[in-house]
C-alpha cells in the first residue's frame, strides 16, 4: 500500500517518458467511463503524446514520488483560439489530460500539477486558461479558481 504521504516531485516530461504518459492517460480514459470513441481514442494516444513531447508549445508534467510516476498534467498553449479573437493577445493557455494515480489523491499532487501547468502559461506571458473538467473535477477546478464559462457540447 503506498503512503499517500510520501513526498513528491515535478518534473517535465521527455521522449523518454512516453510509456508511462500514455499508460497514465489511457488510466484516465478507463477511468472516465465509456465513451463511444475511447478505442478510437486509445488508438492515437500514443501518437498524440509523441507530438506533445517534442512540441515547444506543450509542456507534459509528471509527479513522481519513490521513483515512481503517480501524475501527469498537459499544459498547451493555444494561438488565435476563437475564444480570444477580439482580444489583443489571441493567446491562451489550456490544460489537458491532469490525472492523479487514486492512491496519491488528495495529497496535493494535483494542485501542484495544476500550478505547473498555469506557472508554464505565466512564464510566456499568457493571461488566461482553460480546460474542459470531467463532473467529478469540476469543484477541485473551482476551488483553483476556476470559473464555468457558456461552453456546452453537442454530437451532431
Amino acid at each position: 500500500m503506498t503512503d499517500i504521504r510520501s513526498p513528491f516531485t515535478l518534473r517535465a516530461a521527455t521522449p523518454a517518458d512516453l510509456a508511462v504518459v500514455v499508460a497514465l492517460i489511457e488510466e484516465l480514459i478507463v477511468e472516465l467511463g465509456p465513451i463511444e470513441a475511447a478505442e478510437e481514442i486509445r488508438s492515437r494516444l500514443e501518437g498524440d503524446i509523441v507530438t506533445a513531447l517534442a512540441a515547444a508549445e506543450v509542456r507534459v508534467f509528471l509527479a513522481e514520488a519513490d521513483g515512481v510516476v503517480i501524475g501527469v498534467g498537459r499544459a498547451d498553449l493555444l494561438t488565435g483560439d476563437p475564444i480570444f479573437r477580439l482580444r489583443a493577445d489571441q493567446r491562451c493557455g489550456y490544460v489537458d489530460q491532469m490525472y492523479v494515480s487514486p492512491a496519491y489523491r488528495q495529497a496535493g499532487v494535483g494542485r501542484a500539477l495544476l500550478a505547473a501547468c498555469e506557472d508554464w502559461f505565466r512564464s510566456l506571458g499568457v493571461t488566461y486558461c482553460l480546460l474542459h473538467a470531467a463532473p467529478r473535477a469540476v469543484d477541485f477546478y473551482a476551488r483553483a479558481g476556476y470559473v464555468p464559462n457558456r461552453e456546452m457540447l453537442r454530437r451532431l
